[in-house]
């Protein structure tokens, strides 16, 4: 569009000059207008005609002109939405990425909790462990499941191997 204005302001220009050396000779007050354009060209106006040149060649300026005026605006305000666009991604973003250190920092604190947690609970097991000296001779048994084992219950010293069957009563008819 910029360079069409350009291009309409160039012609209503060379229009207007090409005008004004023609009626510019002393012998065309009340005559017939000759405009030799370029040495090569001669037109033959009255000069109702060059008043109508003339006016059509100030609407080619002004078109130019406001063409060249809408172009630039568009572009303005197409690069200025395009500044905003960014401006509000970067904020985007930028909140994104706080709340994914918010985030973070928070996972970190639950899992120093935790921490602290399990320390606590070790320590306070331990310090049950030396005051009551039956806890510690009393070990976890771990489930071996490797051999198809996992489905079978857990044997446990001193008590008989059918304590995780449910007691039956007499007249209960359930398995």
């Amino acid at each position: 569009m910029v360079i069409l204005g350009l291009i309409l302001v160039l012609v209503a220009l060379a229009l207007g000059a090409a005008l004004l050396m023609g009626t510019s000779a002393p012998e065309v007050s009340g005559q017939d207008v000759d405009i030799r354009l370029f040495d090569t060209v001669t037109i033959n106006l009255n000069p109702l005609t060059l008043v109508i040149v003339g006016m059509l060649t100030m609407l080619l300026l002004w078109l130019g002109l406001v063409l060249i005026k809408w172009a630039l605006t568009r572009k303005a305000r197409a690069r200025r939405l395009r500044k905003e666009q960014a401006a509000e991604a970067r904020e985007r973003q930028a909140r994104l990425d706080a709340e994914h250190q918010e985030e973070i920092a928070r996972r970190e604190r639950d899992l120093e909790d935790q921490r602290t947690s399990t320390q606590i609970a070790r320590e306070r097991a331990e310090a049950a462990e030396r005051h009551d000296p039956t806890l510690a001779e009393q070990r976890t048994q771990r489930i071996d499941t490797s051999a198809g084992g996992a489905t079978r219950p857990v044997r446990r010293e001193g008590v008989a191997d059918d304590a995780t069957r449910p007691i039956r009563r007499e007249g209960d008819t359930r398995l």
